[in-house]
């Protein structure tokens, strides 16, 4: 299945970073955010589940606009909510 750029769910590496607070756009829980996630971490993570994703580099976190970490555009074949768990679960876990 191709991904569909309208429909994908946009991913940030800021989701999942320990060092920023809620209000810096970290989506979970301290206890599941890692030190400095990675686009390749998060792809990784990605491949063991089977989604079709492609991987942006040359964008930033508009809250952290002069850091180019890039982004993932993910299939939206689950809520948002439950794959950004999902994926922090796992990268929890490596």
């Amino acid at each position: 299945m191709a991904l569909d750029e309208e429909t994908a769910w946009v991913v940030w590496p800021e989701y999942f970073d320990a060092k920023r607070s809620r209000s810096q756009g970290r989506k979970v829980s301290k206890k599941l955010a890692i030190p400095n996630p990675t686009t390749e971490a998060i792809a990784k993570v990605l491949i063991r589940m089977e989604m079709d994703f492609r991987i942006e580099e040359d964008k930033s976190y508009p809250g952290n606009w002069h850091h180019h970490k890039g982004r993932i555009l993910v299939e939206n074949s689950l809520p948002k909510t439950e794959l950004i768990q999902e994926i922090a679960e796992k990268l929890a876990r490596d």
